[in-house]
Parts: structure tokens; sequence; C-alpha cells
């Protein structure tokens, strides 16, 4: 004969299952309209795209080691250049020996930088 503890344990043992069966349920309609109504997946990437993306990335990262390595002109007009990385640095450092003049300057070229180009009339 069961007690009353005993049917209460039980009525919450039977609770529990079936909340767990409806959460189950629950995950299983949610994965099924998932999959159902959202698009599918795009196709694969086939062997003439893959070798078109392998080009423009190693003309990519040729263009990038040129822009890193060698000296080029940005903006004429401002007499905007581009140093190598590595002589930038050096620049950086010897500049900011002395921080004043280094913060100075840096202000300059900023406002050189960012300064309207200047307009150009063609009559």
């Amino acid at each position: 004969m069961k007690t009353e503890t005993d049917k209460a344990a039980e009525a919450i043992r039977s609770r529990y299952v079936r909340e767990i069966i409806g959460v189950v349920l629950v995950a299983v309609l949610v994965g099924w309209v998932i999959s159902r109504y959202l698009p599918a997946r795009p196709s694969a990437v086939g062997a003439a795209r893959g070798a078109e993306r392998a080009k423009a990335l190693v003309e990519m990262n040729a263009a990038n080691t040129e822009a890193l390595a060698h000296y080029g002109r940005l903006d004429p007009v401002r007499k905007i250049v581009r140093l190598p990385v590595a002589e930038a640095m050096k620049l950086t450092v010897k500049e900011w020996e002395n921080p004043g003049l280094g913060r100075s300057n840096l202000l300059q070229r900023v406002d050189k930088a960012s300064a309207p180009a200047p307009k150009i009339d063609f009559e």
C-alpha cells in the first residue's frame, strides 16, 4: 500500500518525465521547422571558383607585400607618401625621443592629411 508521500513523489517524477518529453518534442519541432523553412546551404565551391579565389589571394598578398615593403605616393597633391614599415618604425622611434616635438609633428601631419584637397580649376 502506497503512502501519501510515495504518491506525491511518484506524481512529481511523472511530472518531470512529462516535462522532459515535452522539451525534447519542442526541440525536435524547432529543428524540423528550421530545416524545412530556412534556405538551403549554398552549393559547394567548385574547382573553378576555388582556383579563382586562390589566384585572388595570391594577388592580394603580393599587393600587401609591395605596400608594406616599398615606398609609394599615396596623395601627390598633399605630398603624402607611404614608407616601408621598418623605416617608419625607425623614424617614429627617432621622432618620439622628444615627446613634445613628436606630438607637435604628429598633430601637424594629421592636419595636413585631413585637410580638404585643393580644388583644381579646369577652365
